[in-house]
């Protein structure tokens, strides 16, 4: 099948029903996780937003979501007002399928809200995120987080 002329939407759609079937090893699932770790939507450009949550896991330091948004593309501080809209731009569901995809720890475990903290809802949004993945996991939603962020932080001291 030629992935190639799939809107993300579509790519997004092949990988959930492989999701929901277990099946995220299978071929063509793979494939359209490729596929879609080249898209770039609304100014989201995966690859810089990935470049710089690896830059904050070798730095060992969260990273916040304007900043995010700034390095993918997303936001531009000098001619757009922050706002609700941006997070929502941002396709960390992409980001943790990339990560799944290339063998990388689940890098949004390095956002957080400014000044890198989290919150209940930082940390349930990442659980989202391991979902769309096709992770399975346990636990309270924090400890989950932090756990996470551990292994990307390990990670990064060797990346």
């Amino acid at each position: 099948m030629d992935l190639t002329s799939k809107t993300p939407e579509q790519l997004e759609l092949i990988i959930s029903r492989h999701r929901d079937a277990g099946k995220m090893s299978a071929a063509l699932c793979k494939e359209a996780m490729a596929e879609l770790s080249t898209r770039t939507v609304k100014g989201f450009d995966l690859k810089r937003a990935i470049d710089h949550l690896i830059a904050s896991a070798k730095t060992g330091v969260p990273t916040d979501f304007k900043k995010i948004a700034v390095a993918s593309g997303v936001f531009d501080e000098g001619s757009q007002k922050w706002g609700n809209w941006v997070t929502g731009a941002l396709n960390l569901d992409r980001l943790c399928i990339y990560c799944t995809h290339h063998h990388f720890p689940q890098l949004t475990a390095m956002l957080g809200n400014a000044g890198g903290k989290t919150n209940d809802a930082v940390c349930e949004g990442f659980l989202k995120g391991l979902d769309a993945a096709g992770i399975d996991y346990s636990g309270e939603s924090r400890v989950i987080y932090e756990e996470h962020r551990k292994v990307c932080i390990d990670w990064g001291k060797t990346a």
